[in-house]
């Protein structure tokens, strides 16, 4: 367990290819001021994926390049209407406008670090990077405020309380290079209104079924609802954070092609609302879909 956090640090670096990433894409008049220069240069998710990928591969293999993600990197960009949903909240073409994506590698990798310092392996870490260039990668990022984090990433699996923000119709196919690239894309608000109705959905459930019993006493189902309650709260409160005008990105990585097109935002969906109705039983079915459906790539998760 100590060395969970460490772990995490290094991650944060080398980048693993088995990625998962819920990005936020805010409007221009919401992007932190310290953003502003790179507005211009913003890049196409796919452009800018293949240039960080590039940038990463670049460092890992140059001994005299810094371990640590460049302080300054390319905004992530897309049209709102990329969002299925956001389309039809357009007047028409000439009320589209581009969102943004701040990635905050350096920054979320200095998060990590702090977190680590406090675990009892914190001596490990000069030994994965130098002291001096995590001190002058603070310094470089010390003018913004990364108020909020823009991104969430999972390793392998998507987490399950990620499915609740989305709809099967916010489902988008892109092709790049003869290869298909698969999102889920949404409008912020709307997720976070679905994920919010999610949690207090689970919420009640979990109540349910405790049966009244006291917190340490508490059924298998109860404690695993409640659980899942408070995962869906945080992520609903973090989406609650952007404006109507933002959207909210699920970036598939490739590792999951062969679950496309993936129905698990049907099975999230079917499962609030069974649990609505009262339905455990069948809820905790749709559930189990999701689960059989993802158990191939938390079985890899398990052998690295």
């Amino acid at each position: 367990m100590p060395l969970i956090n460490v772990g995490s640090a290094y991650r944060s670096i080398t980048g693993p290819p088995m990625r998962f990433t819920l990005r936020v894409y805010v409007p221009q008049q919401d992007l932190d001021a310290a953003y502003a220069p790179g507005i211009p240069r913003a890049l196409d998710p796919f452009t800018a994926g293949v240039h960080e990928l590039s940038e990463q591969l670049a460092r890992l293999s140059d001994t005299s390049q810094p371990l640590l993600p460049p302080a300054r990197e390319p905004l992530w960009t897309m049209p709102f209407s990329t969002a299925p949903a956001g389309s039809r909240r357009l007047p028409g073409p000439t009320g589209d406008f581009p969102v943004f994506h701040p990635t905050q590698r350096l920054r979320r990798s200095l998060r990590l670090f702090t977190a680590a310092e406090n675990e009892d392996s914190a001596q490990l870490l000069p030994l994965l990077v130098p002291e001096k260039q995590v001190s002058d990668a603070a310094k470089a990022t010390s003018r913004e405020t990364f108020d909020p984090v823009y991104t969430r990433e999972s390793a392998y699996v998507v987490p399950l309380a990620w499915f609740a923000a989305f709809a099967p119709e916010d489902h988008v196919t892109s092709y790049h290079s003869g290869h298909e690239v698969h999102r889920l894309i949404a409008p912020a608000d709307t997720a976070a209104r679905r994920v919010i109705q999610a949690a207090q959905t689970v919420e009640d459930a979990a109540q349910q079924a405790s049966g009244g019993a006291d917190e340490h006493d508490l059924p298998d189902e109860a404690r695993q609802a409640a659980a899942f309650a408070q995962d869906l709260t945080r992520l609903g409160r973090w989406l609650g954070t952007f404006s109507a005008a933002s959207v909210v990105s699920l970036d598939y990585g490739a590792i999951a092609d062969r679950l496309q097109p993936d129905e698990s935002p049907r099975d999230m969906a079917d499962a609030v609302e069974l649990l609505r109705e009262g339905d455990l039983a069948a809820a905790t079915a749709a559930l189990r879909r999701i689960f059989m459906r993802w158990a191939p790539l938390a079985h890899l998760q398990q052998a690295n």
